[in-house]
């Protein structure tokens, strides 16, 4: 095992990069076997480093100007996130190489650049392999926590980072990958864009996947926040409704397509449930259908935000509790869920460096909070304040300017967040 696959094994803080040589050797040449998926800017393989560790790789096809574009908004957008609903980019290959070729009777030296981009790997694929599966029809509980996860996902790169939002621009089954646990992951950001207000720009070009694009952008070629939240809605009635659910909605009236979507788990969910939990399912199936038809209004002002969204199936998740007798009022833990667990601060020479937690209060009531960390390694802004029931704060940790990286990329310093039930923000001699 060679060092960079080391780092590659326990590195949470930067990905690494790797050799072409080492791509084709873990792929055997980047073989058909080894092949898992493809799309109109590159192919992905599977490869197996000698640690065993499980990579994908995503290796960009041979376009000239083009690839350049796409792999350097790719890999600095994946830089910028770190989130369990999104992908995890582990490594990257950036090789240049001069290979001779006969012209005219004379040799001469070609520039060959290959690039790819190395993910984390996730056995079960992509959603929409997930959902063609006839042979398994998967519970309303395992598509819950799917389109759960890819809210909170895109939910991250809209509001995430308080400089800027990320808007995806291909949200689709395909671009959203699935681990052992079912849990999505989005994936594919080669036509992704940095917004830094809510504003709408107008492109030139033809981006995206028919039937994941909102009208404005297919009349108008419009782009705001609100495309990826038409795409999120379509998503989600693929979920519930099976991938011919979009037609089906198109050709009945709105109301007419929720009703026979929650007739349909009604049926379903009776066959397995308990009554209480059945009662709580059916909550779940119409708030959900309801968002998704929402989200594909024509009119994108009629459209949801995603924090909108996100804020209604908090309510739900409430009301499920209520239902079921498993109400936050008994719940004797005072924590905040944070995510994720492990910052990752890619190393940059004398440059502050930033990263987004995530803190998630899953209770009634109102719990606040106080960061500590060593103030002259690190700054989290805001230190302390209260999380309202059911909703989420972000806080923007910062590693501060260092001449030199750390032994192989890594620290084990540790963040302390206190919390407490209480009404007003935790004073630092408060704590406990």
């Amino acid at each position: 095992m060679d060092d960079k696959e080391k780092t590659l094994e326990h590195a949470r803080v930067t990905p690494v990069g790797l050799t072409y040589k080492k791509l084709e050797e873990v792929t055997n040449g980047f073989s058909e076997e080894h092949k898992v998926g493809s799309g109109g800017y590159g192919v992905v393989y599977k490869g197996v480093l000698d640690n065993n560790t499980e990579i994908a790789i995503k290796k960009l096809h041979q376009m000239v100007g083009l690839d350049e574009k796409l792999f350097t908004k790719e890999f600095n957008n994946l830089m910028r996130v770190q989130h369990k609903n999104i992908i995890r980019l582990v490594g990257y290959c950036y090789d240049i190489q001069h290979k001779h070729i006969k012209v005219d009777g004379n040799y001469i030296f070609s520039r060959i650049e290959e690039r790819a981009l190395c993910f984390e790997y996730l056995q079960h694929g992509s959603l929409d392999k997930f959902l063609s599966d006839k042979s398994c029809e998967h519970d309303w509980h395992t598509r819950y926590k799917i389109i759960m996860g890819i809210c909170e996902g895109l939910d991250y790169l809209h509001n995430g980072r308080p400089e800027y939002q990320i808007v995806h621009l291909d949200l689709k089954p395909a671009n959203i990958l699935l681990d052992e646990n079912k849990m999505p992951k989005i994936a594919d950001f080669g036509l992704s864009r940095l917004f830094s207000s809510t504003q709408t720009f107008t492109t030139r070009t033809f981006i995206g996947t028919v039937g994941y694009m909102p009208p404005e952008y297919i009349e108008r070629r419009h782009i705001s926040m609100k495309f990826d939240v038409f795409s999120l809605g379509v998503i989600i009635i693929e979920i519930m409704a099976g991938p011919s659910g979009r037609s089906t909605s198109a050709e009945m009236s709105p109301q007419q397509f929720i009703d026979i979507v929650q007739e349909k788990w009604k049926k379903r969910t009776q066959e397995i449930s308990s009554h209480t939990s059945h009662e709580a399912d059916s909550l779940e199936v119409k708030t959900c259908i309801e968002i998704a038809v929402r989200c594909v209004e024509a009119d994108r002002k009629k459209r949801p935000t995603v924090r909108e969204i996100i804020d209604k199936l908090n309510e739900i998740e409430n009301g499920r509790k209520a239902l079921i007798g498993q109400s936050s009022a008994g719940c004797k833990s005072e924590r905040l869920v944070i995510d994720p667990p492990e910052a990752r601060f890619p190393f940059e020479k004398d440059r502050d460096v930033s990263c987004v937690l995530q803190l998630t209060n899953r209770s009634a009531d109102r719990v606040s909070f106080a960061v500590q960390v060593g103030k002259s390694k690190y700054r989290a802004v805001p230190d302390r304040g209260v999380v309202q029931p059911w909703s989420r704060r972000y806080i923007v940790a910062t590693s501060r300017a260092q001449a030199t990286a750390p032994a192989n990329l890594q620290r084990d310093d540790s963040f302390l967040l206190r919390s407490k039930r209480r009404q007003t923000p935790l004073n630092p001699s408060h704590t406990s």
